[in-house]
């Protein structure tokens, strides 16, 4: 009998040492500092990894990318920033998955990149949140997560995988993926505290059309306007 009261206050330490082992989100978290919003929404973004979630999940890891522009008026909810993001289904025949003009973007901080996207007919504060976690515009690169990760695993700490308050995603400059360089943003993200197993390749090849950013955007919805309006709820990125 003591031998077995041992075992399960050995297992129950155990596990408590596991539960202790990533505190979620990790102290002192933060996000980019002096964000230059101007040159960041400047040109597009492509996406090398992501994380699934509800609204994109790893069928459409195919062609992803972000495109940003300033609004000439922020509008009754205040979003200053227009959002175009584009997706395809991994498996042929590539059905294109874009948001259109629907989405929009609330400054939350501009100085440490954290905004705030949603459907432009919603209130802002429906709006998920979009932080910058590390941007360099010299090297090509940013990190961006659905807000702080809060959930903890066995690897480290995650978003969630839901609507608002989920996904992690490495954006590059350039198309043509950079081995080198999206693992020093894995890098970043790790040192960050994030468990980097959430993270899937994106295929960036023989992306006709994409890279010159005309009719398309990422996330969920069809190329229409209506099924993009029906479906941009779930839109992050």
């Amino acid at each position: 009998m003591a031998h077995r009261v041992a075992s399960l206050v050995f297992f129950a330490c155990g596990i408590c040492s596991l539960s202790a082992t990533h505190v979620c989100p990790p102290e002192n978290f933060t996000t980019v500092q002096n964000f230059d919003l101007d040159t960041f929404i400047s040109k597009m973004w492509f996406v090398q990894q992501q994380m699934p979630v509800t609204y994109l999940p790893k069928s459409q890891n195919r062609c992803v990318f972000a495109q940003y522009s300033k609004r000439e008026k922020p509008g009754i909810w205040g979003y200053e920033v227009g959002v175009h993001n584009h997706a395809e289904d991994v498996a042929p025949p590539h059905k294109v998955h874009d948001s259109g003009s629907t989405l929009c973007a609330k400054v939350v901080d501009p100085s440490s990149g954290k905004l705030a996207v949603a459907p432009c007919f919603l209130p802002s504060f429906l709006a998920g949140p979009y932080w910058v976690i590390a941007y360099d515009e010299g090297q090509g690169f940013a990190l961006i997560s659905g807000g702080a990760p809060a959930k903890a695993s066995p690897d480290g700490c995650r978003t969630g995988t839901g609507v608002n308050g989920s996904g992690l995603w490495i954006f590059t400059r350039e198309q043509k993926r950079n081995e080198k360089l999206v693992n020093k943003v894995r890098g970043i993200a790790a040192a960050k505290g994030f468990d980097l197993s959430v993270l899937n390749d994106v295929d960036q090849t023989e992306c006709s059309g994409s890279g010159s950013g005309s009719g398309s955007g990422s996330g969920s919805g069809s190329g229409s306007s209506s099924s993009a309006e029906a479906s941009a709820a779930d839109m992050l990125i």
